[in-house]
This record gives structure tokens, sequence and C-alpha cells, in this order.
């Protein structure tokens, strides 16, 4: 199977998110340098999974994005569809 440039960025979003553990949060900043990525470009893709519901958001010095539900229970094909 072949992916987008986007979606092979999300999944990598996604996965950094279930690497840290569950109720664990990422800054963009932190994304960014895990995975290579720019930090525009990943506030990006956490905007569209935001919306998506597959990451919730936390404003403020402690914030961050943490995954909205485990990762077991998202299927690839929901996560792909809005990337």
């Amino acid at each position: 199977m072949k992916f987008s440039a986007q979606e092979e960025y999300g999944l990598r979003c996604l996965v950094s998110l279930a690497r840290r553990g569950p109720g664990a949060s990422m800054t963009i900043p932190e994304i960014s340098e895990v995975e290579g990525l720019t930090a525009s470009h990943v506030a990006k893709i956490l905007g569209i999974l935001r919306r998506s519901g597959f990451v919730t958001s936390t404003r403020g010095q402690q914030g961050g994005y943490q995954l909205a539900m485990k990762p077991g229970e998202m299927v690839l094909r929901d996560v792909l569809s809005p990337l």
C-alpha cells in the first residue's frame, strides 16, 4: 500500500504520541524534533487529527497533544480518511 506524504507524517505523529504512553502529551516542537518534520507541518497535521477526533489538545504551559483513544482502538482506514 502506498501512502501520501501527509498520510505518512500523520501516522508518524500518532505513533510518536502512542510511544509516550497513556495520558502522556507532546508539544508540536517535541514531535517535530522526534520525527524530523517542520513544526508548521506537524501543526497542520495535528489540527486535522484533532478535528477528526484522534488527538486532543490542551492549552497552556503544561499543554500539548495526546491520543484521544487507546492505540489499539484506532483503525488505520479511519485515520487515513481525513488526511
